[in-house]
């Protein structure tokens, strides 16, 4: 579970010179900012672009397309910026006995497997893992990670997970997607950071605030399981649609 949401330093603290895009409509709100050396220490985050999806309750519940359509938008964006991705490793972090931390493993049983295939299919290749948690397997997520990446070389990696917030207001209620890279198992003071660096390979990061970080404790809401659920449809339909479908 990624801790520290983007939304958490506040919209008000941002200087609207680091916004690149603020797009609002009666479906969602998409803020696009940038963190470079400039702001970095201001924002307490690491250089990179980042996209938030705000969106409430109702709108999630009726509008999953126009909110899909979106987040297949930023994706897409990203992918621009490299040479290929002709081979794609999606990543499902997370703990499947914690309801909270179950976005990622639901996303990847959602998205479809290509990868296996070798004859006839010109479409992109897509691998799935899910690492679990150090707890349950003994290894660290890292290390696993690391043995799938040297086994399958993909040209990027997407790693989905869910997203610890310290401000009540964004849970449920949000999308970020950066390519800034993630910390598997963040509560553990051997955690290793991946990003583009650890294995010269663009990674994508994209979450959803499902808890709520309060004095320690991790708390989630009532209706957090309805709330994965849609909302791993959404990022899954759209590497679906962008990979496989288009």
């Amino acid at each position: 579970m990624k801790q520290n949401l983007f939304l958490d330093v506040g919209i008000d603290k941002i200087d609207q010179k680091y916004i690149i895009d603020h797009l609002k409509n009666n479906n969602f709100e998409t803020i696009h900012y940038l963190v470079s050396k400039e702001n970095k220490k201001q924002v307490h985050r690491d250089i990179g672009d980042y996209f938030v999806i705000r969106f409430n309750y109702e709108k999630l519940y009726v509008r999953q397309k126009f909110i899909e359509k979106e987040v297949e938008r930023i994706i897409k964006s990203f992918l621009k910026k490299y040479d290929k991705a002709e081979k794609v490793l999606v990543i499902g972090l997370g703990n499947s006995e914690v309801m909270g931390d179950t976005l990622g493993i639901n996303v990847t049983n959602k998205v479809i497997a290509t990868n296996q295939y070798h004859d006839f299919l010109t479409i992109p290749k897509i691998a799935l893992f899910n690492p679990s948690v150090t707890q349950k397997t003994g290894i660290n997520s890292y290390k696993l990670i690391e043995m799938v990446v040297k086994d399958i070389h993909p040209d990027i990696i997407i790693m989905v997970d869910s997203l610890a917030t310290k401000n009540a207001e964004y849970l449920n209620n949000a999308i970020e997607i950066n390519n800034t890279g993630i910390i598997p198992g963040s509560a553990l003071n051997n955690a290793k950071e991946i990003n583009e660096k650890s294995f010269n390979i663009p990674i994508l990061t994209i979450g959803v605030p499902c808890c709520f970080n309060y004095q320690k404790k991790i708390y989630t809401s009532c209706d957090v399981k309805e709330v994965i659920d849609l909302t791993s449809n959404i990022i899954s339909n759209s590497i679906n649609h962008i990979f496989i479908e288009h």
